[in-house]
């Protein structure tokens, strides 16, 4: 869903960058002799603005904001003038992934502060993870493989080369940490990291997690041991082929949920994570990469973590905050 060009505006013209983009300006202080840079704010609204209008990639971008003045405006830059696609690939590069996933901590905290993640104390949260499709020509003749994608599920039957998100989100399918790994990693290795991050986010706004819900393949003796040292409670369904389960919760295999009626109602609210993921892929295009090496090439990097910034700002977007 396209935000209306006036929501654009107020919402943009609204939007607290500023400790990244003093992070960025830094780095042009000792740049040496050359033509005075664009303003940092506006190319990093600039390349939000880019996946909010779907432009698949930075030359569309940079004739969109050469032929549409509200496209300028909406951005912040001044005249008749747009950066071409080549400042905007350097801009990334110098800019760097840790100062462009910055950005997404100082969203997620805005968000806090606006109390739409979750107004209570204890938040539930969801993990779950999603397969990105590599951007990679690899089998055909003179074809270019992803370097660090790997083969892995795509869903139950289906294999190919790519790359997972994985993710913790709040109940209103805002993210509160990631990280993107190869297809192949085992989705109860990335546990750990994310449930490490996402405590002490919450903890610097008087939250915790109280209830940690995830899909059965997180079912696990150290999944377990890892949400109860949190003081959580994990709503994790067991496998069919476990004997002890350490939860009364399942699934039939027409994926129906039984068990305990309060735990079956807990774990229904798992959807959470699944609508943030359909908002990145269907409406931001994670689901169709232009770039390779998600996870350890810079710029791939940063372009990841500003999809998942998008993510947050379309839902700063529906705050009452600026629609009033």
């Amino acid at each position: 869903m396209r935000l209306p060009l006036d929501t654009h505006k107020l919402l943009f013209s609204e939007t607290d960058i500023s400790v990244t983009t003093a992070q960025v300006e830094a780095k042009y202080v000792n740049s040496g002799k050359g033509r005075p840079h664009y303003p940092v704010r506006s190319m990093l609204l600039a390349l939000l603005f880019m996946r909010f209008e779907a432009v698949p990639s930075l030359r569309k971008l940079c004739r969109k904001l050469e032929r549409r003045r509200y496209a300028r405006e909406i951005c912040e830059f001044t005249g008749d003038l747009a950066p071409k696609h080549n400042t905007f690939s350097l801009f990334i590069a110098r800019a760097g992934p840790d100062t462009i996933e910055g950005l997404f901590d100082g969203l997620r905290d805005q968000a806090f502060k606006m109390g739409i993640v979750d107004s209570e104390a204890s938040v539930k949260v969801s993990v779950d993870s999603t397969f990105m499709k590599a951007n990679s020509r690899r089998g055909r003749k003179g074809g270019v493989g992803d370097w660090g994608a790997r083969v892995g599920k795509t869903d139950r039957r289906n294999y190919e080369l790519g790359w997972r998100v994985h993710m913790v989100a709040s109940m209103s399918a805002l993210p509160i940490s990631y990280v993107v790994r190869s297809a192949n990693v085992n989705d109860k290795d990335v546990v750990g990291p994310l449930l490490k991050r996402a405590p002490s986010v919450l903890k610097r706004f008087g939250k915790r997690i109280s209830h940690v819900i995830a899909d059965r393949q997180y079912y696990s003796v150290d999944v377990f041991a890892a949400v109860r040292k949190l003081g959580a409670e994990p709503i994790i369904p067991y496998p069919s082929n476990i004997k002890d389960p350490m939860i009364d919760l399942w699934l039939t295999k027409r994926f129906r949920v039984k068990g305990d009626p309060r735990l079956v109602g807990l774990y229904r609210l798992r959807m959470s994570v699944e609508r943030s993921f359909r908002a990145g892929k269907l409406e931001l295009m994670m689901a169709n990469l232009r770039w390779r090496g998600v996870a350890k090439v810079p710029q791939a990097r940063n372009r990841v973590a500003l999809r998942i910034c998008e993510c947050k700002v379309t839902k700063l977007a529906t705050c009452p905050y600026y629609i009033a």
